[in-house]
């Protein structure tokens, strides 16, 4: 499936169906991902995420994945070109670049009958939001488990500072889920007791829209 790759590198492919849905984001793939394979798992490998699923994948969202591969220690990471990413060129002033892609979109998504050295399937229909550490991102635990898994691991619960930005959660996909859960905590009457850092990724989502 990769074709003229320079160097010999294994391809383990991750085939994604359902859908997305609920609080459950792109980020809880790759955070399962890391769960399963560890940090070391895609040492030297080429990860291909492919299947039905990946159509209900945001292009920044695929962004994301991609660019947390490095926490499986993954050589690359890609999806195949789809409307998504087609939509998300339009949006930032680079259709002549999606229509350019569209034209060899059959080059662009798996060989047909191409074997992979590891098949990993991941149902987000069922998959739910994770959190994954401290120490180690392959750490990781549904949002249901973090506070007996504190508890039984003895962790610090005090939290002093947050942060929603850095290369993982600064696009409009992360700061528009930031901002739904502020303004729930803010109609319930709830207050901030840490500070809460904001850094965008790019001076395109920190522009007001």
């Amino acid at each position: 499936p990769i074709p003229c790759v320079p160097w010999q590198s294994l391809v383990r492919s991750r085939s994604i169906t359902g859908k997305l849905s609920g609080w459950t984001s792109p980020k809880d793939i790759i955070l399962k991902v890391a769960d399963i394979l560890t940090v070391k798992g895609g040492t030297g490998a080429i990860v291909e995420y492919h299947g039905p699923g990946v159509d209900s994948i945001s292009c920044t969202g695929m962004g994301t994945i991609c660019n947390m591969g490095a926490e499986i220690g993954a050589t690359t990471s890609i999806f195949p070109f789809n409307d998504s990413m087609a939509e998300y060129l339009g949006a930032t002033k680079r259709a002549d670049i999606a229509a350019e892609a569209a034209q060899y979109r059959d080059l662009l998504v798996p060989d047909e009958g191409c074997v992979y050295d590891q098949l990993i399937e991941i149902d987000l229909d069922t998959l739910v939001p994770h959190i994954n550490g401290p120490f180690t991102p392959d750490l990781a635990h549904t949002m249901d488990q973090v506070g007996a898994a504190a508890d039984t691991n003895g962790w610090p619960k005090d939290i002093t500072a947050s942060l929603i930005g850095s290369c993982t959660n600064s696009s409009y996909e992360d700061m528009t889920r930031a901002v739904e859960l502020t303004k729930q905590a803010l109609d319930a009457g709830l207050k901030f007791k840490v500070p809460f850092l904001v850094t965008p990724g790019s001076e395109q989502v920190r522009r007001p829209r």
